[in-house]
């Protein structure tokens, strides 16, 4: 199968819309404000895509069409990645496929055993726990398509260390084992730079060093998951989270920093200890909005979501773009980044959602 190309931006809106995400990251004014407008469900890496892999293509080239008819700042791209545990499975943790999400990982150290963490190897990138396949899978997208590749989700190492350690373990071996805990972090650290480095090699075309949507250029660094930081304190994050994100930092060229949940009391901390920071995605319908502009607004450029299932227990705006217009009220457009899900995630309506956004013309400030 080849891809259609339907599902490709000719060469100038492309290059178009990579410039207003960079400009955003930059915090540059006189910018139109990037927005997102997804007219599907979430992708997940389910178990009928990892089984096969033309099937996922499809679905994904799919999914660009329906996204290329939508005017928002959207790039196309795909996917190849096998879910958040990729490094936790090369590590040896256990990993089941899921029909609704991503594959998920039996951790191999918890309360019981935390000196285990010595007998830990460096796993081969190429070859060891989910590599074998999300290469394969590589292999195949760079085949049959012309569009570029994302890498796998990457986990913040203290993301990886929370799935290889048993989650509620891992919390209190913070305090009870914490040499035991930096010693898990160094080694996830060191090995998430060689299976990133593997990646990069096996993909020419590479979009971002990141499996989310928005363009990240790789100059800019990489985007890590690190959604334990929303559990932990200041100082606990600062000891066991930071420090090793800088070092991952420092050698792909700066970090966006993405973690679900609310993460207000720890936004001072990424932003004053995190080296080369290019940005912070948050959940917006789980942080006070109020917090967010006065602790991170202007300072690093945020790119936030709301998609429908975002607002969990919370009545969802009627209006989203009403709503936008509130959140620019607060927290100006200046490396503001929105991603949305249109209601009920049809075309047609995200189509109609754009359109009435275009019509406003945002623009940073």
């Amino acid at each position: 199968m080849e891809i259609d190309d339907l599902a490709v931006l000719d060469a100038a809106k492309m290059e178009h819309r990579q410039n207003v995400h960079r400009r955003a990251l930059d915090l540059e004014t006189h910018n139109p404000v990037p927005l997102l407008i997804a007219p599907y469900n979430m992708w997940y890496v389910t178990a009928d895509r990892l089984d096969n892999v033309a099937l996922d293509l499809e679905k994904q080239v799919a999914m660009r069409e329906r996204q290329n008819l939508v005017d928002d700042y959207s790039i196309p791209h795909l996917k190849p990645g096998t879910g958040l545990g990729a490094i936790p499975a090369a590590f040896g943790c256990e990993w089941r496929a899921a029909d609704d999400a991503d594959p998920w990982i039996i951790p191999i150290i918890t309360k019981d055993n935390p000196q285990d963490v010595y007998k830990l190897a460096m796993p081969d990138p190429k070859s060891d726990g989910q590599n074998p396949l999300f290469f394969q899978r590589v292999a195949y997208f760079e085949e049959h398509s012309a569009l570029p590749l994302q890498t796998c989700n990457i986990p913040s190492p203290l993301t990886s260390a929370s799935m290889i350690w048993n989650y509620s373990d891992f919390a209190i071996a913070l305090i009870e084992h914490p040499k035991e805990v930096h010693h898990l972090l160094d080694l996830v650290t060191e090995y998430t730079i060689a299976f990133l480095r593997q990646q990069m090699a096996a993909m020419p075309n590479l979009w971002a060093l990141s499996h989310m949507n928005w363009y990240i250029p790789p100059e800019y660094g990489l985007r890590v998951s690190d959604d334990v930081l929303a559990v932990l304190s200041p100082d606990q994050y600062g000891e066991f989270g930071v420090q090793y994100n800088n070092r991952l930092s420092r050698e792909f060229g700066g970090i966006v920093v993405h973690s679900c949940g609310n993460i207000v009391h720890n936004l001072s901390t990424i932003i004053e200890q995190t080296e080369g920071l290019r940005g912070i995605e948050l959940t917006l319908p789980h942080n006070d909005i109020l917090k967010v502009k006065q602790l991170a607004a202007g300072k690093t450029a945020l790119m936030m979501r709301y998609w429908n299932f975002d607002w969990e227990d919370s009545v969802p705006p009627h209006d989203l773009v009403e709503f936008t217009e509130s959140v620019f009220e607060t927290l100006g457009t200046r490396g503001i980044m929105l991603e949305m899900q249109a209601p009920t995630a049809t075309t047609a309506e995200a189509i109609d959602l754009a359109n009435r956004f275009k019509a406003k013309e945002f623009h940073s400030t």
